[in-house]
C-alpha cells in the first residue's frame, strides 16, 4: 500500500495493490509518512475501502478527522462491538466515524457538564429496547474507558446513531417520524380514555410494538391482506368506546399524513386498544 495523503499518524489515505483508494486507521500507522511511501501494513487496525472509491467522500471523512482521535475511533469501534454480540448486523465505515464523531462531542459536553436530554428518549426506549439497553452498557463502558462522568441520558443519543448505522437508507429521519405520530396517538388515547396508562405492561409495549409497525407498514405503502373486515361490524359494536378511539387515531392520521387506513388495520387498532384499556 502507499501512501496517497496523510490525515494523522493513525489515519492515512492510500492506494492499494488494486490502484484503488482506500482510508487505513491504526495506531502510528501515519507517523512520519509522506505521499509515496510505504504503509507497514501490520499496523493496520482498520480498512474502510467501499465507500472511499467515490472521491466525493474523501472530503467528509478528512472534515471528520479533523475533529476526532484515535480515542474517539477506538470507543466507537468497541461501541459497534458490543451491539454486535447481541445484534447481528454489522455496520458501515462510515458510521464508526460519525460514531466517532459524535462520542468527540460528547466528551467535550460532558467535560463542561453540558449534558442534555433528546425529546425522543422515551419513545427510543419504547421502539428500540434492546438498542437502548445496548446503548446503556455502551454509557458504562465509557465511563470506564475515560474517566469521564456520561450520564444515561446519553444512552438515547448512542441509540439514534446505531439505529440509522444499521441501515443502508437512513433510519433516523424514520426513527424521528414514527416517534412524533407515537407521541401524537398516545396523547390521542390518553384524552379519550381521560387517563395515564402504566408505561411497564405487556399490553402497553405491545401496542407499542403494533404501532410502530403500523407506521412502518404506511411509510412502505403495505397494507395487511383483507380479510377479516367483516369481523369489524361486531366489533365496533361489542368494543365501541375502543372503536371510536381508533377512528380519532384514523382522522388524524388522514388528516396529517393523508394515509388511507384500511378496515382490517381498524380493527387490530380497536383490540389493541381494548386490550390496553382494560388493564
Amino acid at each position: 500500500m502507499q501512501v496517497v495523503k496523510v490525515f494523522n499518524n493513525n489515519v492515512v489515505l492510500v492506494k492499494n495493490k488494486y490502484d484503488l483508494e482506500e482510508i487505513v486507521m491504526g495506531k502510528g500507522v501515519g507517523f512520519g509518512k509522506f505521499p509515496g511511501d510505504k504503509i507497514e501494513e501490520q499496523k493496520i487496525e482498520k480498512q474502510f475501502a467501499s465507500k472511499v472509491k467515490d472521491k466525493d467522500m474523501v472530503p467528509d471523512f478528512e472534515e471528520i478527522l479533523k475533529r476526532v482521535d484515535y480515542l474517539d475511533i477506538t470507543l466507537a469501534s468497541e461501541i459497534f462491538s458490543l451491539f454486535e454480540k447481541r445484534i447481528s448486523k454489522k455496520v458501515s465505515e462510515t458510521s464508526l466515524l460519525d460514531m466517532a464523531d459524535h462520542i468527540n462531542f460528547m466528551l467535550k459536553r460532558a467535560k463542561e457538564g453540558a449534558s442534555f436530554r433528546t425529546p425522543l428518549e422515551w419513545e427510543l426506549k419504547e421502539i428500540y429496547p434492546l438498542e437502548y439497553e445496548i446503548s446503556l452498557e455502551a454509557v458504562k463502558l465509557l465511563n470506564e474507558k475515560t474517566g469521564i462522568y456520561i450520564p444515561d441520558m446519553e444512552a438515547a443519543f448512542i441509540t439514534l446513531h446505531y439505529v440509522n448505522a444499521t441501515s443502508g437508507e437512513s433510519r433516523m429521519e424514520e426513527t424521528i417520524l414514527i416517534s412524533k405520530i407515537l407521541q401524537n396517538i398516545l396523547n390521542i388515547i390518553k384524552y379519550h380514555y381521560g387517563k395515564e396508562f402504566n408505561e411497564a405492561t405487556v399490553h402497553f409495549r405491545r401496542f407499542i410494538t403494533h404501532i410502530r409497525y403500523f407506521v412502518k407498514r404506511q411509510l412502505a405503502k403495505e397494507n395487511v391482506s383483507v380479510q377479516s373486515s367483516t369481523l369489524l361490524s361486531v366489533i365496533k359494536l361489542q368494543y365501541k368506546n375502543d372503536y371510536q378511539c381508533a377512528e380519532k387515531i384514523k382522522n388524524y392520521l388522514d388528516e396529517k399524513y393523508n394515509w388511507s387506513i384500511s378496515k382490517d388495520e381498524l380493527m387490530y387498532l380497536t383490540l389493541h386498544l381494548n386490550r390496553l384499556s382494560s388493564e
